[in-house]
């Protein structure tokens, strides 16, 4: 199974779409594709979902290979490849049948040119317009969950980062085994521009990884 994990690695580690992002703002995160590559783009997520012994989610696509699970980030309810609670119990499902299944160990990736933008912040806004602490409680709940998922997660996980990882999406990687990022990956966690404390436990793993001072 070695071969097939180090393609499947590979591959999505020199992908040669030419995208360059722009921007994260105080109310929203702006990406602007300066080569207009949307068109390969979809044809790249649709040949992916197309791939015999692809378990089709929405906003997922997750692959049985030998001797390990391929699960992808390929949002159709986010934009960007962010997590909302749907895209993220749809990685739990993944997770927890990986976990049970002969999958000796798992590579996270995703589809497209962006790793993950971190949490969807539009989503979350829409459901605070009625009960304000309810939805917050739930929306908790829901990254706590989610978190948590890669902290029990006991086969090892393998990240392939592709693009931009920001915020959750950025956190959660030294919450797995091993990251390999390719030269289009860069890394942000712009907490204190939207006022929002640390997730994904980054206030331990952060500190512990670079160093108290960075």
């Amino acid at each position: 199974g070695t071969p097939t994990f180090m393609e499947a690695l590979a591959a999505n580690g020199t992908t040669n779409l030419q995208t360059s992002v722009t921007g994260v703002t105080a109310s929203k995160r702006r990406f602007i594709d300066d080569r207009r590559d949307q068109p390969f783009d979809k044809r790249l997520r649709f040949s992916v979902r197309q791939t015999e012994s692809a378990y089709r989610y929405r906003d997922i696509v997750v692959r049985k290979q030998d001797g390990f699970t391929h699960i992808l980030l390929s949002t159709k309810s986010s934009e960007n490849n962010s997590l909302n609670p749907e895209v993220m119990k749809e990685v739990q499902s993944a997770l927890n049948t990986a976990a049970a299944d002969d999958s000796k160990l798992v590579l996270f990736s995703a589809v497209g040119s962006i790793f993950c933008c971190g949490l969807d912040f539009i989503y979350f806004i829409r459901r605070l317009t009625d009960d304000r602490k309810k939805e917050s409680t739930k929306m908790a709940e829901a990254i706590r969950n989610f978190v948590n998922t890669f902290i029990q997660f006991k086969k090892p996980i393998i990240v392939a980062v592709n693009g931009p990882a920001i915020g959750l999406g950025a956190s959660i990687l030294p919450l797995c085994d091993v990251v390999w990022a390719n030269e289009k990956a860069w890394f942000q966690t712009p907490y204190t521009t939207f006022g929002q404390s640390p997730d994904g436990c980054s206030s331990l793993t952060f500190p512990r990884i670079m160093g108290l001072a960075s």
